[in-house]
């Protein structure tokens, strides 16, 4: 069914008249998106556009208003044309009801003028111009775009800029064959005079010192001007984070008279309030409820240190001694963990941050805390000690951190894995793997981060590199030493303006040497030191560390006497691998509600841990899941849901039955195989905070 064309020159009363639809058709160079927000008319927002509940009244409502909409109509035609499209014609459809209308853009954008040749003069023997030509923002073959010719010339002037020129101009030139539908560009680069730093100027500072700026500079009186330095000097500045605003640039915006070849600089600041105090709460499958706090004082003694106590705990209403049988209500996902695992994880900590040490671009930081943390059907492990780390920001913007940790800790695993892997199955011996004994890890960790977004990233790249190393050599016990790395590689495109697709890569590898047990020489890797898969942050279509392998301890087997049904008791641990390969990958796109807050999203993934010594995962062994979910964006990042699907049967694994005269676990079975599981059965739920990766 059409709409009745709006005729020039017509007028009606339309005061009143709530936009119920604003639409376009017959435009590809420009998305609906860029349209909407080039034109002054808006539709009503969704609930004031859906049928079913617009009657209501909810929803914000827009009202139509003819000579904007009329207007509207050049706003398009302007848009076109400085976007290339010449020959580009737009015409309107509306339908009008007694308190409605809706409204339709007719747009044929017809052939565009496209760039034929683009040259760059003035920047010979410094960069290569064909290298220079292929990245800028407008390439030939390209519509002729005014916008992004000026941001193709910007990007040209600051090649030199980059050089030591702070004043150069970009003469533009274009010539247009409206016949041919094509446009030959020229930039012309005059440099002007290369010049030094004089001076720098600091304002904005009041409880802060002056130094503490100038130490975060990259550039000083006497050095060449550079403006990728200052980019540099500003993205340092903001790094401290005792700043809201921060400005570096030149203190003239003309060049200055004469023969002079000296620049001034200005750093304009805004401080950040330098008490910060934060408090946050949250719902997780595996850790129920949780809350954290902190208190952190910056500036603390001076030369922008930053003093920070924290605490955080979660499992509340499962764990000791919050225990409020919560995990037979709100949250199931615990409710057949082991009660020795259901205590209340906590993580208390102070911490002294020293933003120069030894050097502007190596920072420093001491901290001290205790913790009592749970593995999901793993291991339980309490800790208190200290660690100081150093990082140093490399030129390439690369973050290296060397550290070393130092305490007592205590890990308790389900007996039945160190009668797996060691041979030690009297659950007394056990008890030796499991006192308390100093820890002490030397670590070095690498993050090249190129991801526009801690949180929620959209486009860039992610690479961090985890390697640690404990040995008695340090001052750690003769059971806790391994040397363990991870490697992850994350990227992230923008496959159109709201969607993004997005992919990960993660290995990793943890081996021991060989130790002096009772059972003889044997690798003892710790159990919080193993790799785990599975989870909202691994292979999503299995539960919390069930990807690797497991061990079944049998407890205990009840009969019916009515039925004669019998009924076994069954308890499922994680015992960890050797060896983690992952891969993820996820499109994340708008939904239509809460005002386009509401993201959804397919994924694929797909892993394995094994524990397998000196061999290799083959892709054989790769377990592949796919799913769905949706996020909600909030300040504190998106609230994820995520259901992944399991097409696999249970994973084989010994099954245990411990002897109550001997204190001996007996291999009942092993290749225990639990039984198929239901289509619903297969479906894995994961509620939490911030992206899977």
């Amino acid at each position: 069914m059409g709409y009745p064309v709006v005729l020039s020159g017509q007028e009606e009363d339309t005061r009143g008249l709530v936009v119920r639809e604003l639409s376009f058709s017959g435009n590809r160079a420009i998305d609906d998106a860029t349209l909407r927000m080039s034109v002054g008319t808006s539709q009503s927002s969704a609930f004031a556009r859906w049928p079913v509940v617009r009657s209501l009244g909810l929803g914000a409502k827009r009202y139509f208003n003819e000579t904007e909409f009329r207007r509207d109509v050049f706003r398009l035609l302007l848009l076109y044309r400085r976007s290339g499209y010449r020959e580009a014609t737009v015409d309107t459809l509306v339908r009008r009801t007694e308190k409605d209308v809706y409204l339709k853009f007719l747009i044929e954008e017809g052939e565009p003028v496209r760039v034929s040749s683009l040259q760059i003069s003035g920047v010979e023997g410094i960069v290569d111009t064909s290298d220079v030509t292929s990245k800028l923002p407008l390439r030939t073959g390209d519509p002729f775009d005014l916008q992004r010719l000026q941001t193709s010339a910007d990007s040209v002037s600051t090649i030199r800029r980059d050089e030591g020129f702070p004043y150069p101009q970009v003469f533009q030139g274009f010539n247009v064959d409206l016949e041919l539908r094509t446009a030959d560009i020229s930039f012309d680069v005059s440099p002007g005079s290369q010049a030094t730093i004089d001076s720098i100027e600091v304002t904005g500072t009041e409880a802060i010192d002056e130094e503490v700026v100038r130490k975060a500079m990259s550039l000083r009186p006497g050095d060449e001007f550079s403006e990728r330095e200052l980019y540099r000097s500003q993205r340092d500045l903001y790094r401290l984070n005792l700043f809201n605003f921060v400005s570096v640039g030149l203190a003239d915006s003309l060049p200055p008279e004469g023969s002079d070849t000296t620049v001034s600089l200005r750093v304009r600041v805004s401080e950040a309030n330098l008490h910060r105090i934060r408090l946050g709460g949250g719902y997780g499958t595996i850790d129920c409820f949780r809350v954290l706090g902190g208190w952190t004082l910056y500036n603390f003694l001076g030369a922008g240190r930053t003093l920070d106590l924290s605490a955080q705990f979660s499992k509340l209403g499962v764990g000791e001694p919050t225990d409020w049988g919560l995990q037979n209500s709100l949250c199931p996902a615990l409710r057949d963990e082991e009660p020795r695992l259901l205590k209340l994880n906590y993580n208390v900590a102070v911490s002294l941050q020293e933003p120069f040490f030894l050097s502007r671009r190596t920072s420093a930081a001491l901290t001290f805390g205790a913790e009592q943390y749970t593995e999901f059907r793993a291991y339980l492990r309490q800790s208190i000690g200290g660690a100081f780390a150093v990082t140093w920001w490399t030129p390439f913007e690369v973050a290296i951190t060397p550290s070393y940790a130092m305490g007592r800790a205590k890990t308790e695993a389900d007996p039945a894995s160190f009668c797996r892997f060691l041979d030690v199955c009297l659950i007394e011996d056990t008890k030796a793997f499991q006192e308390p004994r100093f820890r002490a890890t030397v670590g070095l960790g690498i993050v090249w981060d190129r991801a526009n977004s801690l949180l929620n990233p959209s486009r860039g790249r992610r690479i961090t590199v985890d390697f640690r190393h404990a040995d008695d050599f340090f001052g750690s016990d003769t059971l806790i030493q391994f040397t363990r790395g991870i490697f992850e590689y994350a990227s992230y495109h923008r496959v159109a303006r709201r969607s993004v697709f997005a992919w990960r890569l993660r290995f990793g590898a943890v081996g021991a040497p060989r130790v002096q047990l009772e059972s003889g020489e044997e690798r003892f890797i710790p159990s919080e030191d193993r790799m785990y898969g599975g989870g909202p942050n691994s292979v999503r279509g299995y539960a919390q560390n069930e990807l690797g392998p497991l061990v079944r301890v049998l407890e205990r087997v009840i009969a019916d006497p009515e039925t004669g049904k019998v009924d076994s008791i069954i308890r499922t641990s994680a015992s960890g691998g050797d060896q983690l390969i992952l891969a993820n990958a996820e499109v994340r796109f708008p939904l239509p509600v809460f005002s386009g807050r509401m993201i959804g999203a397919v994924f694929v993934d797909a892993g394995q841990v094994v524990n397998r010594g000196d061999e290799i995962v083959t892709l054989t062994e790769i377990k592949i899941t796919p799913g769905f979910g949706i996020r909600l964006g909030t300040a504190l990042g998106p609230i994820r849901l995520d259901v992944g699907y399991n097409p696999y049967e249970p994973r084989p694994s010994p099954l245990y039955e411990p002897n109550l005269e001997t204190g001996e676990l007996v291999l009942v079975d092993s290749n225990y195989v639990p039984k198929s599981r239901s289509f619903l059965g297969r479906l894995r739920l994961h509620f939490s905070v911030g992206q899977a990766f």
